[in-house]
C-alpha cells in the first residue's frame, strides 16, 4: 500500500459507517488530525534535538520538503539519535535534517477514511516499522496535520463495537442491544413489536436492493414517530420494535402504535433496475404491531414484554393485517393452544426423543492449517432428519434446544458421539491424529456436572484429550467470567484445548482473550466473508488476529469460501481455516476416514497447472501462498466455488 521512497501516499477514498453519526460516509483523518509543528528541512540535528528536549509532549516535528513533506518521530529520532553505542549525538552534531535518512511517511489526504490509513499502518508495522507512531494529512490550503496511530485504532475499537450492537444496514440498535438492556433493568414502559406486511413481495419482485431501501426509510420513520427517550430496534428481517422508557395509559398506547401504522402504510418510493434500466416504483405495504406494557404499578421484564409484543402482533396478522393488537391475558391463554405453539411444543418433544433414542447424526467439516491446506482436524456439527418433520435445519432446531433446556444433553451426546468416532480414525503417516472440535454452550459451562461429563467422554472413547478441542459459543450468556475461566482451567488441565467460537459477534470482545484460558480464537464468517472486499472488515480482522497471537492464541477463520479469502487470511497471519473452499460438512463414512488419515480436503480440487505445495508436499493438499512466500513455481489454483450466495455449515 506504500511506495518506494520518502513518501509513501495514499488517495483513494472508501466510506466507512461511523458510530457516532450511523447512516454518514464515515470519519474521516481530518476529523482526527490535529496541527503538525513544522520545521525548515535544513534544521540542524542538534537544533532539533534541544526542541524535543524543551517540549515534553512534542510527539512529531513535519519539515515540509519540496518534493513531499516529511515526518520526524520523537521515538525514532531518539533511537538515532543515541545510536548503538551511545555516540549518536556526537556523529550527528554538525549535520542537519536532510543528511538524516528519515523512514517514508505515509501521507493521506484529509478526506480519506480512517481503515485505509490504519490498513496501511499495520502493513508498515507487519514489515517491520515498529516505530511508526503517526500519519500526516494533507488538508486544503497547504494546511500539514498529523494523525497519531493511536487515535486510528481507537476509533476503530469504537466503531467496532458500536457494530456488534447495532444494525449495519438501517443504523438502528439490533436485537443483542434490546437483550442486553433486557438483562440489565427492569423497565415500565410500552413494546410495539411491528412486522411489515408484505415485505416479501417487495424482494421477490424488485429485488433486494428495493428492500433495503424500504427498510432505512421505515427505519427513519420509526424514529421520526418515537420520541428522544425511546429505543427504536430492527430486531431481524423485517421486524421492529419500539420501546418506551416510561408507562403509558391505554390512550397513549393505541395512539403510538397508530402512528406507527400510519408510517408504514404511506408509500415507499425505491429504484430498482427493470428491463429498460434503472426506474422508480411506488410501493405500498403496511405493519402489524403488537403492543404490551406495564400498567406503571408493576415492572415488566423486557423478556416478558418482549413474548407478549410477539403474540399481540400474531394476533394483528391474524385480523387482517395492517392492523394493532394489544396484550391481554386471554391472549396468552388462547397461544397456549394456538398452531405455531402446538407446533413448537411437537418439535420439542420429537428433539427430545431424538436426542434419547440417537435419532441425530454428526457431520464433521474439515479444519485445515495455512497456507499449505493440511487437514489438522474437523468440527463435529449436529444434524437432524427426523421421520415425520423431515430434515430440520440447525438453526430451528438448536434454538429450541437452547430455550427449552434440550441443549444439556444434546451438547452431552454430541460430546460422547465425536470422542466415540473420532478415537477410531488412524493417525496416518505424520504420525498424528486429526483432532475433533465440539461446540459448547454457555448453559453447558454453567452445569456442575460439565467437567465430569468431559472426563467420562474421554474415558469411555478413550480419545486422547489432546485430540479434544472444545469451542465456546454464545459468550453474551457467560454471566460470570471469573467462575467460567475458572471451569475452563480446570478442563485445559485435562489437556483439553479450547477455543472462543465466532469471535466478532455478538459480545464477543477482546477481554475474553485475556480473560479465558483459551488455545485458539475462531473469527465470525461474517468478517471473513468480505475479507477480501472490505477494507474495515480486513482491518478488523487483522487487528483480531495481531491481538490473539501477541496473547499466545491461535487464530481460524470460519466460512472461507474463495481462494482470495484465503490468499487475505494468509497474508494477514491466521493459522487455520475452515468453510466450503476446503470441505462441506459429511457424515462419518470410511471415505472420511482414509481422507483424514492422508490429511486430504473433501473440497474443490485444483485447476490446470495447480503445484504442489512446497511444505506439505502432499498430493491432495495445496498452497495459497505466493510463489516467492512459498516456493512454489506456479500460481496458486483457481477459485474453484463463487463465493455469492450464503452457505452455512
Amino acid at each position: 500500500m506504500t511506495s518506494t521512497g520518502t513518501v509513501a501516499s495514499a488517495t483513494s477514498a472508501l466510506a466507512v459507517p461511523d458510530p457516532d453519526e450511523p447512516g454518514t460516509t464515515g470519519t474521516t483523518l481530518g476529523d482526527l488530525a490535529v496541527p503538525a509543528r513544522l520545521v525548515p528541512p535544513q534544521m540542524p540535528l542538534a537544533a532539533l534535538d534541544a526542541l524535543f528536549r524543551r517540549d515534553a509532549g512534542l510527539r512529531w516535528v513535519v519539515t515540509d520538503r519540496p518534493e513531499a513533506p516529511v515526518l520526524v518521530s520523537r521515538s525514532w529520532f531518539e533511537v538515532s539519535m543515541t545510536g548503538r553505542l551511545g555516540y549518536g549525538r556526537l556523529v550527528h552534531a554538525r549535520r542537519d535534517l536532510s543528511d538524516l535518512g528519515v523512514p517514508a511517511t505515509l501521507r493521506f489526504p484529509a478526506g480519506a477514511p480512517v481503515p485505509q490509513a490504519a490498513a496501511a499502518v499495520v502493513e508498515r508495522r507487519a514489515a517491520g516499522d515498529h516505530l511508526l507512531d503517526a500519519v500526516v494529512v494533507t488538508a486544503p490550503g497547504n494546511r500539514l496535520l498529523v494523525v497519531p496511530v493511536t487515535a486510528l485504532f481507537e476509533h476503530l475499537a469504537r466503531q467496532y463495537a458500536w457494530q456488534a450492537l447495532h444494525d449495519p444496514l438501517t443504523g438502528l440498535p439490533n436485537r443483542i442491544s434490546l437483550l442486553e438492556r433486557l438483562r440489565q433493568t427492569d423497565s415500565q414502559g410500552v413494546l410495539c413489536y411491528i412486522d411489515l406486511d408484505r415485505f416479501k413481495d417487495v424482494n421477490d419482485h424488485l429485488g433486494h436492493s428495493a428492500g433495503d431501501q424500504v427498510l432505512v426509510e421505515f427505519a427513519r420513520r420509526l424514529r421520526g414517530v418515537a420520541r428522544a427517550e425511546d429505543l427504536v430496534v430492527r430486531l431481524s428481517g423485517d421486524e421492529f420494535a419500539v420501546v418506551t422508557g416510561t408507562a403509558m395509559s391505554a390512550e397513549q398506547r393505541s395512539a403510538l402504535a397508530d402512528r406507527i401504522v400510519l408510517a408504514a402504510a404511506a408509500p415507499f418510493v425505491v429504484s430498482a433496475l427493470g428491463a429498460d434500466g434503472p426506474a422508480e416504483h411506488l410501493v405500498s405495504l403496511g405493519a402489524s404491531v403488537g403492543v404490551a406494557g406495564s400498567d406503571g404499578r408493576l415492572p415488566v421484564s423486557l423478556d416478558d414484554l418482549l413474548h407478549q409484543a410477539d403474540l399481540a402482533m400474531y394476533r394483528a396478522k391474524s385480523l387482517g393485517r395492517g392492523r394493532v393488537a394489544h396484550f391481554d391475558s386471554e391472549l396468552l391463554a388462547e397461544a397456549e393452544t394456538s398452531d405455531v405453539v402446538r407446533a413448537r411444543h411437537e418439535m420439542e418433544r420429537r428433539l427430545r426423543h431424538a436426542i434419547e433414542t440417537g435419532g441425530l447424526a454428526l457431520h464433521y467439516q474439515p479444519v485445515v492449517a495455512l497456507p499449505g491446506g493440511q487437514v489438522t482436524g474437523v468440527e463435529a456439527l449436529a444434524r437432524w432428519d427426523d421421520a415425520e418433520l423431515g430434515v430440520v435445519p440447525p438453526d430451528r432446531f438448536i434454538p429450541l434446544a437452547e430455550q427449552t433446556g434440550l441443549i444439556v444433553d444434546l451438547g452431552r451426546w454430541v460430546l460422547q458421539t465425536a470422542c466415540r468416532e473420532a478415537a477410531g480414525w488412524p493417525a496416518g503417516p505424520t504420525g498424528v491424529a486429526a483432532t475433533v472440535a465440539v461446540n459448547v454452550s454457555a448453559v453447558q459451562l454453567a452445569q456442575r456436572d460439565f467437567l465430569d461429563d468431559v472426563v467420562r467422554a474421554l474415558a469411555d472413547s478413550g480419545l486422547a484429550p489432546e485430540r479434544l478441542c472444545l469451542e465456546i459459543t454464545e459468550t453474551a450468556a457467560i454471566t460470570d467470567l471469573g467462575a467460567t475461566a475458572a471451569r475452563l482451567t480446570q478442563v485445559r488441565d485435562l489437556g483439553v484445548r479450547l477455543a472462543l467460537d465466532d469471535f466478532g459477534a455478538g459480545h464477543s470482545a477482546l477481554s475474553l482473550l485475556r480473560a479465558l484460558p483459551l488455545d485458539l480464537v475462531k473469527i465470525d464468517r461474517s468478517f471473513v466473508e468480505r475479507v477480501a472486499s472490505d477494507t474495515a472488515d480486513a482491518v478488523l480482522v487483522r487487528l483480531v488476529v495481531e491481538a490473539a497471537h501477541s496473547l499466545g492464541r491461535r487464530v481460524l477463520a470460519e466460512g472461507v469460501e474463495s481462494d482470495e479469502q484465503a490468499r487475505q487470511l494468509i497474508a494477514m497471519g491466521c493459522d487455520a481455516a475452515q468453510g466450503w473452499l476446503f470441505g462441506k460438512p459429511e457424515p462419518a463414512s470410511p471415505a472420511l476416514t482414509e481422507r483424514l488419515s492422508r490429511r486430504a480436503v473433501s473440497g474443490p480440487r485444483p485447476g490446470p497447472g495447480a503445484a504442489r505445495c512446497c511444505r506439505s508436499g502432499a498430493t491432495t493438499s495445496w498452497c495459497w501462498s505466493p510463489p516467492r512466500t512459498c516456493g512454489s513455481a506456479t500460481p496458486p489454483p483457481a477459485a474453484a466455488r463463487s463465493s455469492a450466495g450464503s452457505r452455512r455449515s
